[in-house]
């Protein structure tokens, strides 16, 4: 396994902020805020992915009259004068259409300056061979942020495999969009 040089690598990210050395700074498409108190569950069963809202209905009614899939849960959060005002909390964050060829994996990082002003971001990123789709990142926000809209969130880090796989990822989030 090798890591992939950024100029090699940019021509599988549909946009991006930055080439690097060894990866792709990538930039937030779409963000969204959790209404983290409004949410009773979380819910993965088969197909259905997402959230249960708090309302008052008994546990039966709960399931089928308040559940909302991703994004439908969340608020869309818009710019304000050319940055992504967030308040303390936790977001949905979108990134911009990715394509992992057969032979590579990727691993999306978040940029040193968030993890040095204390931005958590809480789930690790892995791309299967095969993956394509917009990926989402989950953050939170201990206090609140004012950032540029041009600013890069992530890296992204392009690993090529010792040979192409012989299967692909083909998993519930594969060609995901926002």
């Amino acid at each position: 396994m090798s890591v992939i040089n950024g100029e090699d690598a940019k021509k599988f990210v549909k946009e991006y902020v930055k080439v690097n050395p060894a990866g792709i700074d990538i930039k937030p498409k779409k963000i969204y805020k959790i209404p983290i108190k409004r949410i009773k569950y979380i819910l993965i069963d088969s197909d259905r992915r997402g959230y249960i809202f708090n309302y008052n209905l008994d546990y039966e009614d709960l399931l089928e009259n308040s559940f909302k899939k991703i994004p439908d849960a969340f608020i869309e959060i818009k710019p304000k004068n050319n940055y992504w005002v967030l308040n303390k909390g936790l977001y949905y964050v979108v990134f911009p259409e990715v394509e992992i060829p057969n032979d590579m994996i990727a691993i999306a990082l978040p940029r040193s300056t968030f993890n040095r002003l204390g931005i958590l971001k809480f789930e690790s990123a892995l791309f299967d061979p095969g993956y394509k789709g917009e990926f989402t990142q989950t953050y939170y926000f201990p206090i609140n942020a004012k950032i540029n809209i041009n600013e890069a969130w992530i890296q992204l880090i392009f690993i090529k495999l010792e040979k192409e796989s012989k299967e692909t990822y083909k998993g519930y989030w594969y060609g995901e969009k926002y």
